[in-house]
This record gives C-alpha cells, structure tokens and sequence, in this order.
C-alpha cells in the first residue's frame, strides 16, 4: 500500500513539474526585417512563453501565405494595406485598451496620421513607416548634386544609361499612380480622361520602362535595368546581394507604406496576441532593425520633407473608363 501511494505521489509531482514548464506558443507571421531575435526574447521572457515565426522574404510570398489562410497564425505583422483588406474581410480581431494605451496621434508627426479605416486604432497598430524612392546601380550613374526627382526616370539625355532599363511595375495602375504622383495630378470617381501632363509622363516612362517577371536581384545582376521604383526596405533587401545599389528618395513628394501589426480573428491565444501587440506598442522604438524602416517621429529623410509624403494605397478605386484608356495606351 505504501508503494502505491509513493507511485501515486511521484506521478502527481511530476505532472505538476511538466504543468509548470508548459508554456503557450504564439505563431507570428512577419517580413524578414521587422523582428530581431533580442525584442522576441524580451517579449519570451516577460510573458513565459514560446514565439514561433515564420518570416516571408517578399511581399509576393506574403501574398501566397495569405490565400493559404490564416489558420496558422495568431498574430500578422505585414504592410498597411494588407492590414486593411484583412480587416475589412473580418479577419483581424479588435485590439483592446491595453494594447493601443499609447495610440494618442501627435499632430507634428505626420507619418502618423490616421487611416479612415483605422480611426480609432483598434482594427491594427501601425508600427513604423517605408518610403518608395528609387533604387539604381551607381556604378553606371553619377549623383550630381541638386533635388531628386520622379524625372530622373523618364530623362534619357541625362541618363543615357537608363534607357530602357527602368523598372515601375508590370501593372499600369501602379505606373499610372506614379505618374499622377510625379506631375502632381489626381483622379476621382468622376474623372472622364488622364490628365494630359500625367499622360505625357506616362509616355516618357513607357519609353524608358524594362518588363521584368522575374526578382529584381537578378535584373540588376544580368545587367537587364539599371534602376527601379522600390520600398525602401525592398532596397535594403536587394543590398545584401548587390553592392552597388544606392537608394535615393525624391526631394518634393513620394509615397510611403507603414508597417503594423494585427490580430487573426480565430486565434486561440487572444490574452497572449493582444499582450504582444502591447509589448510592441512599448517598444517601437527598439522595432527600427538595421534602419530598414523609418521611426514616425521623422520629419525629414535625406532631404525630402514627410511632410509632402502620400500614403500609398494600390486599392484604389479607378473609373471604368480610365481603365479603358490605360488599357490601350499600353496596347499601343
């Protein structure tokens, strides 16, 4: 009888040790970039738990771990955009008082801004911002001194070098976005034709534009463009393997993204996702990792104001017949 109770009592201690070691896992999704090993082992330590995350290497990746579903995951930490179109399929859970404690807006920093489909901070947290500039081989160009600008990519004369190995996007709408951008036009809902000075840009890039479909690493590297119009954390991706790239960012006016983090909807570790997102809303100041993203407290990048800077949105809505009519210029 003693035995039995002996076993007994061994059996019970060593299923309250296993007990206390058991800790829950939180399965991020994320950029390569964003994380370092040192805030998730902050985060480890003070929540007693285990963090498991899987890092995409390009937005084109994120976008095929999307379609897969979020089943896997309790947490996203991805680009503005994404973050909205997940919410708007209902797929991010509202984040609680505690882990937007400190989502004040300070007027002065306009990178903050609010986005209507966020005001009050609660479908996700914007972490930090990326503005779109251009990336170029500076072996084969000289940066003479004076503003950057949007022309330098429709400018053969002065960048010989460039012809025909510029690279925007295989889309027209993003190539029409930037054109707009570049000759400060805009276009509404009720918009019959694209503004003539935004279509003679559009002209003048056609020109200059090379089609590529497969990774930019290996345009640059068979020599096949010479410059692109990339996220600033893009270039920094693409330094790692090309040496000689340089990023420059327009002096008047650009685009930027933002980074952020939200909640998957049918997570089941919602106390532990929403102190993680607390846990990084303390911290985004430690979040900048080897400068691949901007604090929102800049005021001024490289000599272009962020002021003038736009939220870029690729979502949105352009008339039917504005379609029709970039559909045939690039047919043409």
């Amino acid at each position: 009888m003693l035995q039995f109770f002996v076993l007994v009592f061994l059996i019970i201690l060593n299923f309250s040790a296993n007990s206390a070691a058991f800790k829950p896992v939180l399965n991020l999704l994320a950029p390569i970039g964003v994380l370092s090993p040192k805030v998730i082992a902050q985060f480890e330590e003070e929540s007693r738990s285990n963090v498991r995350i899987e890092f995409v290497g390009s937005r084109y990746e994120y976008e095929s771990r999307l379609r897969a579903g979020l089943r896997n995951y309790d947490v996203v930490i991805s680009d503005e955009r994404v973050l909205q179109r997940l919410f708007l399929q209902r797929q991010l859970r509202s984040l609680n008082d505690e882990a937007i404690f400190s989502g004040t807006i300070n007027a002065t920093y306009p990178l903050q801004s609010k986005s209507r489909l966020n005001l009050d901070g609660r479908s996700y947290l914007t972490l930090m911002a990326d503005p779109m500039g251009i990336a170029f081989n500076k072996k084969n160009f000289v940066l003479k001194r004076g503003q950057v600008s949007w022309d330098w990519l429709i400018n053969p004369d002065e960048n010989p070098y460039w012809r025909q190995r510029v690279f925007v996007s295989n889309f027209p709408k993003h190539q029409l976005l930037l054109a707009l951008l570049a000759t400060s036009k805009e276009i509404t809902t009720s918009s019959w034709f694209i503004p003539e000075p935004t279509l003679k840009w559009l002209q003048s890039l056609k020109l200059q534009s090379a089609n590529i479909d497969y990774p930019l690493e290996l345009a640059f590297l068979g020599n096949k463009i010479e410059a692109a119009v990339i996220f600033r954390s893009d270039y920094l991706k693409l330094k790692k393997v090309i040496s000689d790239l340089k990023f420059v960012v327009p002096a008047k006016v650009t685009y930027y993204d933002r980074m952020g983090v939200g909640i998957v909807s049918d997570t089941v570790q919602e106390p532990l996702a929403q102190s993680f997102v607390k846990f990084l809303n303390r911290r985004k100041e430690n979040l900048i990792v080897n400068e691949n993203f901007l604090n929102f407290n800049t005021l001024n990048f490289e000599g272009s104001a962020t002021k003038n800077w736009v939220l870029y949105d690729d979502d949105i809505p352009i008339p039917r017949r504005i379609e029709n009519i970039l559909n045939e210029f690039y047919k043409k």
